[in-house]
C-alpha cells in the first residue's frame, strides 16, 4: 500500500529561463549563509527572551509585584501548551516514538532551534507529516507571538511604566520586543523569498530583489525597524491607557477587532480558506483565525497579514498608518489624567515627565513612518499596489483560477481551499474539472498524484466511471486522514 500523505505537496516552479535561473541561483549562493544565520539569529533571541522572561518572574516576585509575575507565567504556559497542541496535529499520524521526540522538543524549549535547522539543512516534509519544516516553523512562531511576545512585551510595558525601570527589567523589555518583532519580520521575508511563493503568486512575493543581498537586507531591517516600532508603541498607549481608564482600554480593543470582524462578515470574506466542511469546526477556526491575524498585524505589522487572504492590503495599511496617532492619544488622556487627579499626581508624576512620554511616542512615530515611506520607495514598484488592495479571499481565488492556464495551479489554488472561496466560479470549476480528469487519467502528469485526487469532490464529477478510478483505497485513506486533521489544513497562504 502507498504511504499516505494527507496534504499534497505545492507544485515545483520551472526554472526554465536560463537568466532567471541564474540570478536565483547566484542570490541563493551568496545569501545562504546570511539567511541561515538570521534564522539562528531568531531561535537564539527566542531562547534568550524566555529566559529573560523567567528571571522577570523572579524579580517581580521578589519586588512584591505578583500580579506581573502571575501575568508572564500564564505566558509562558499559554506558550507551551498551544506549542503541544499544534505539534501533536501536526505528526500525529508519524507513529508514537516520532511524536513523542516532537513534543519533548516543545517541553524542552529547544523547538525554535530545531525548526531552523531543519529549514536551514533544506529537509523535506516528514512521511505523515501535515506541513513541510518551513510552514511548521512559520506556525510555532506565530504561536510564540501571540501567545508570550506580544502579551509579554505589554505585561513589562505595564511594569515599566508604574515605575519598575531597572536595567534588567530594560533589556528584558528590550528583548521581548527584538523577538516579536525579529519573528514578525521573518515570517513575512521568509515567505517572500520562498521559490514556490513567487511562483504561484508573483504579483503579490516579489517584496526582496534577489538580484541585491544589499537591497536584501535593507528590506530586512526596514521591516524589522517597523514592527518593532509598532509593538513598542502599541504596547506603551496599552500600559498608559491601562492606568488613566482600563474601560476605555477595554471597549476600544473589543471594537476595534469587531469592527474588522464586521468588515469580514459584510464583504462575505469571514470564513476562513482552509478545506474544512464541518460547520461548527470552521466557524470556530475562522473566529479565531481572524482575531489572531488581526491581533499580530495591530502589535507587530506582519507584512503576511496584507495578503488577500488573511486580512487585506488595505486594512493593513490602514492599520500601520493610525496605530500612531492612537498612541498619542492615549499618551495625551494619560497625561490629562496625571495632571487633573490629586492621587494620581502625587505617585505617578515623579515617575516620568510628559516631554519624556511624547519623546517616547512621537520618536517611534517618526521612526515608524520614516521606515515605511523608505520601504515603499525601495521595493519593486508593482508590489506598492499589494499596501492598497482591498481584494477578497474569494476574488483572489477566482482571479487566479481565470489568469492561469496551468492545470497544476488551478488545481492548487482552488482544491486546496474551500470550496466557498470559488463559489462563484463553481459551474466553471466544474466543467474544467470534467473537461480535463480524463486527460490528467490518460496522461499521468507527476503532480496529479493521489493527494491531489483525492481534494475532487464526488458532486464535480459527472462520470461515475472515472469517479470510481479516482476512488482507490489509498485515495480514500487520504480522504478519511484529512477529514480527521484539521490542522494539517492550515498552511500559510
Amino acid at each position: 500500500m502507498a504511504q499516505v500523505q494527507p496534504y499534497p505537496q505545492s507544485p515545483q516552479p520551472p526554472l526554465s529561463v536560463p537568466s532567471q535561473q541564474t540570478s536565483i541561483e547566484k542570490f541563493i549562493q551568496s545569501s545562504l549563509k546570511l539567511s541561515s544565520l538570521a534564522l539562528y539569529l531568531g531561535a537564539g533571541l527566542s531562547i534568550f527572551d524566555l529566559i529573560c522572561d523567567v528571571a522577570m518572574i523572579n524579580e517581580y516576585t521578589k519586588g512584591g509585584q505578583h500580579t506581573f509575575a502571575s501575568a508572564t507565567l500564564v505566558t509562558i504556559v499559554l506558550n507551551l501548551l498551544f506549542q503541544l497542541v499544534v505539534v501533536y496535529g501536526l505528526h500525529s499520524k508519524r507513529g508514537k516514538r516520532e511524536l513523542l521526540r516532537e513534543l519533548l522538543f516543545v517541553v524542552t524549549f529547544v523547538k525554535p532551534g530545531v525548526d531552523v535547522w531543519r529549514v536551514v539543512s533544506r529537509q523535506k516534509r516528514a512521511v505523515n507529516a501535515a506541513v513541510p519544516p518551513v510552514e511548521e516553523m512559520a506556525f510555532t512562531k506565530a504561536i510564540e507571538l501571540i501567545t508570550e511576545c506580544i502579551p509579554g512585551t505589554v505585561i513589562q510595558t505595564m511594569a515599566i511604566v508604574n515605575g519598575d525601570y531597572s536595567s534588567f527589567a530594560i533589556l528584558s523589555l528590550v528583548s521581548s520586543i527584538l523577538t516579536a518583532a525579529f519573528i514578525s519580520a521573518s515570517i513575512t521575508i521568509e515567505k517572500d523569498i520562498d521559490e514556490e511563493s513567487r511562483f504561484h503568486t508573483p504579483e503579490f512575493y516579489g517584496l526582496v530583489n534577489l538580484k541585491s543581498v544589499p537591497k536584501k537586507c535593507a528590506v530586512c531591517a526596514l521591516v524589522l525597524v517597523i514592527a518593532a516600532c509598532q509593538l513598542a508603541s502599541k504596547a506603551v498607549s496599552v500600559a498608559l491607557s491601562n492606568i488613566e481608564n482600563r474601560t476605555i482600554l477595554v471597549t476600544y480593543l473589543s471594537v476595534d477587532v469587531g469592527i474588522a470582524l464586521a468588515l469580514k462578515v459584510m464583504r462575505g470574506d469571514f470564513f476562513y480558506w482552509p478545506p474544512i466542511e464541518s460547520f461548527p469546526v470552521r466557524f470556530g477556526i475562522s473566529f479565531l483565525a481572524r482575531i489572531v491575524v488581526k491581533v499580530i498585524t495591530d502589535f507587530t505589522a506582519c507584512m503576511q497579514m496584507r495578503h488577500p487572504l488573511e486580512l487585506g492590503g488595505a486594512y493593513f495599511t490602514a492599520v500601520l498608518l493610525t496605530t500612531p496617532f492612537v498612541s498619542l492619544y492615549f499618551g495625551s488622556r494619560y497625561l490629562s489624567y496625571v495632571e487633573d487627579d490629586e492621587e494620581a499626581k502625587a505617585t505617578l508624576s515623579s515617575i516620568y515627565s510628559s516631554e519624556q512620554i511624547y519623546g517616547v511616542l512621537v520618536t517611534l512615530a517618526g521612526v515608524q513612518m520614516c521606515s515605511f515611506a523608505t520601504f515603499l520607495y525601495i521595493i519593486p514598484s508593482q508590489y506598492r499596489q499589494t499596501f492598497l488592495s482591498t481584494e477578497t479571499a474569494t476574488q483572489f481565488t477566482c482571479r487566479k483560477f481565470k489568469s492561469t492556464s496551468d492545470d497544476h495551479l488551478k488545481m492548487t489554488f482552488t482544491f486546496c481551499g474551500h470550496q466557498s472561496t470559488y463559489a462563484p466560479i463553481k459551474e466553471e470549476v466544474k466543467d474544467w474539472i470534467n473537461e480535463r480528469l480524463p486527460v490528467w487519467l490518460a496522461e499521468k502528469p507527476e503532480w496529479f498524484d493521489d493527494s491531489f485526487k483525492a481534494m475532487i469532490l464526488d458532486e464535480y464529477v459527472e462520470d461515475k466511471a472515472i469517479l470510481k478510478k479516482i476512488r482507490t483505497k489509498d485515495i480514500m485513506a487520504i480522504r478519511s486522514a484529512r477529514r480527521r486533521s484539521s490542522l494539517g489544513a492550515l498552511q500559510i497562504s
